[in-house]
């Protein structure tokens, strides 16, 4: 099922073939200081900034709310040591990162080297700008697995370790968690690629790129995972990938017999000299789209789907990979980038992912007057809700909610998705520090069960300081945008019986 309004922007996937599709109703949104004037709908698929991971001194970003302490963690004494007390807190939260292969640009699973970095992980922890973990993670706002934010007695050890001389203690061995990987799977490479900046309010200095691959496969699979590994990194902004069926007609109303394998083959032949076609929102104007199975944006690791998931994936799907450049340095025009995307691939699942890719302000775009962001101002809000009705999901049963993935762009400080059922309201995810350097998918610890009264409701709040203009939403990393990407289940038995 494919839910679209607007400017094509805005959908719903559920993934897999065979399934009817509904319109949405509409929604409610509005932007200004305190939340007033503009209005919307609509969506975008988009990832986080080009660049390093991070700029903080010890590569990291937000690590917001605090996590219960962790076992290990010894407070009775003065004299705190690195292997007594702080060392079971890195290998907790730390190590899966800095360690030898790790992505960190240091390890701290030695003394000497932590000893070192003392006062900078004192610092950077009360800070919580590390470990990189956005949403708050206090159990006051979703609890969520594999949370790498710190408690307060944690970060207190790290401050009082370093003042107090940053003590050895005993050595011993450390437990070092494996370095994040999907495992086996099979990949998929976009071709290696120069982009070259569009231009224009929207795409100032970027370019998106669609590349279209088969799926490699001689049955229907389930897709449980992902593993994103940009060959450049300071280029990416964001990599999507879509499943389209080559047979099916497209969107062009204009030309009702024509198919998605048509409509490839004719953009990717208006530029024979390079791979690929501009694709703005989605896998190109006009394209049909039937899952997007990857989201990927700087900062997000490998992806395993929860609660024994998958996305269908058949022998006549085609890979579409989305591919967002951003040559926001100058010194980066004229470099190339091959982007891997690795799929673990399984016979069958429990149930099967939802999709839902929601930007409000985006589509503002397709309005007369575009909402705006006003300038010169430390708080600017957009809020905007939307009803699971609309996404044609009321009907369904047994709709849970399973994760949530946070984006806005540079001027973005805060981000808040709240959830209400027949059962009351929920904050469903917080943000307090946003940093889109670093990005992920948050899954909660135990899935939201969701009704036919679902509303969701999100604030994204920007920090305008910095600009002396008016910010139009758009897909350009100088651009800002609201995007809830919500991961939804159903039962593979539902999906079967639509």
């Amino acid at each position: 099922m494919i839910v679209r309004r607007s400017i094509g922007l805005f959908f719903v996937l559920l993934l897999s073939a065979g399934c009817g599709s509904d319109k949405p109703q509409g929604s409610n949104s509005s932007a200004g200081n305190d939340g007033s004037a503009g209005k919307g709908g609509g969506a975008s698929a988009s990832g986080g900034a080009p660049g390093s991971a991070g700029e903080s001194e010890l590569g990291g970003n937000h690590s917001v709310g605090g996590s219960p302490a962790s076992a290990g963690v010894e407070q009775t004494g003065s004299e705190l040591t690195y292997y007594g007390d702080v060392a079971p807190i890195l290998e907790e939260h730390c190590l899966q990162c800095h360690q030898d292969g790790g992505i960190a640009p240091f390890r701290l699973d030695d003394y000497a080297t932590a000893k070192a970095k003392a006062g900078a992980i004192a610092a950077e922890t009360a800070g919580r700008t590390m470990p990189p973990w956005s949403v708050t993670s206090d159990g006051s706002c979703g609890e969520f697995s594999g949370s790498l934010a710190l408690s307060d007695e944690q970060i207190d050890t790290f401050s009082k370790w370093a003042k107090g001389g940053a003590k050895q203690g005993t050595p011993r061995a450390l437990s070092k968690p494996a370095l994040p990987s999907l495992g086996t799977g099979t990949l998929f490479k976009s071709p290696q690629f120069t982009p070259i900046i569009q231009g224009g309010p929207l795409t100032e200095a970027d370019e998106y790129r669609c590349f279209e691959l088969d799926s490699g496969v001689d049955a229907q699979k389930f897709i449980t995972g992902y593993e994103v590994t940009p060959g450049n990194p300071e280029i990416i902004h964001h990599v999507l990938a879509f499943l389209v069926d080559p047979s099916a007609k497209t969107e062009l109303s204009g030309e009702p017999n024509l198919t998605n394998a048509q409509l490839m083959a004719r953009l990717d032949a208006e530029s024979p000299d390079r791979d690929g076609w501009p694709c703005f929102g989605m896998a190109g104007d006009g394209v049909g789209v039937n899952a997007v199975p990857v989201v990927w944006a700087p900062g997000q690791g490998p992806v395993e789907f929860p609660v024994k998931s998958g996305v269908p994936l058949t022998p006549s799907d085609k890979i579409v990979i989305q591919i967002h450049y951003n040559l926001h340095d100058m010194s980066l025009v004229g470099q190339s980038d091959q982007t891997s995307i690795k799929l673990r691939l399984a016979d069958e699942v429990e149930r099967v992912g939802l999709f839902v890719l929601n930007d409000p302000f985006l589509n503002t775009l397709g309005d007369d007057t575009p909402a705006q962001l006003a300038p010169g101002k430390a708080s600017v809000k957009y809020n905007w809700s939307q009803k699971l009705a609309d996404f044609g999901l009321a009907e369904v049963p047994d709709v849970q909610l399973n994760g949530i993935m946070p984006h806005m762009h540079q001027l973005g400080r805060k981000y808040q998705l709240q959830v209400s059922t027949a059962s009351g309201n929920t904050c469903a995810a917080d943000v307090q520090n946003w940093d889109f350097h670093w990005q992920r998918m948050y899954f909660y610890d135990k899935p939201r069960t969701l009704d036919a009264t679902t509303v969701f409701k999100v604030t994204c709040d920007f920090d305008t300081t910095s600009v002396t203009e008016p910010v139009l939403p758009g897909w350009g990393t100088s651009n800002e945008m609201c995007l809830a990407t919500l991961y939804l289940t159903v039962p593979v038995q539902t999906v079967q019986s639509l």
